[in-house]
């Protein structure tokens, strides 16, 4: 994508420690000094865009943009799950596969952990590995023992704290 970042930074600034986005003039429907863009909605997910040069972007591809000089051309992941906390310190590259390792779990989940579910009396356990498939792990007649050996599954791939907890 061709932004111009020098513009982007003459128009808009930026905290990188409440993440909030301010416009530095007035223009085009937007008053100087107020909180830029807005929060769109789609399902489950939110975030924050703003329109910039007649395009649209999130406050995270804008915070790289203003803190590396490069726009992002991988998924901005939040560390806290939280797509609207676009402070710096929240905010790291990666794709879909790191998107997915730090997720809340699914509201139809019905074991309480993801990756473990019901079959046939034994608790199954398995996890994305990378490529798009799932890796079984391991199963047990015991709830908890499965869900052992999805956690310790989870210990060498870079799985977020919130990974699996409950959507707030």
């Amino acid at each position: 994508m061709g932004i111009n970042i020098v513009k982007l930074k003459n128009q808009l600034s930026y905290d990188q420690l409440t993440g909030v986005f301010k416009w530095n003039e007035s223009g085009s429907g937007r008053r100087k000094s107020l909180i830029a863009g807005c929060v769109k909605k789609k399902g489950l997910n939110r975030w924050r865009r703003i329109v910039f040069d007649q395009q649209e972007y999130t406050c995270g591809q804008l915070a790289w943009c203003i803190m590396t000089g490069v726009f992002p051309d991988f998924i901005i992941d939040h560390k806290d799950g939280d797509s609207l906390n676009d402070k710096w310190s929240n905010l790291r590259s990666g794709d879909n596969c790191i998107d997915q390792r730090n997720s809340f779990r699914q509201v139809r989940n019905k074991t309480g952990c993801s990756g473990v579910r019901l079959n046939n009396g034994y608790y199954l356990a398995h996890i994305g590995n990378g490529s798009g498939n799932q890796k079984y792990l391991g199963c047990s007649k015991d709830l908890f023992e499965a869900i052992c050996i999805r956690k310790k599954g989870e210990l060498g791939l870079n799985y977020g704290e919130i990974h699996g907890t409950e959507r707030p």
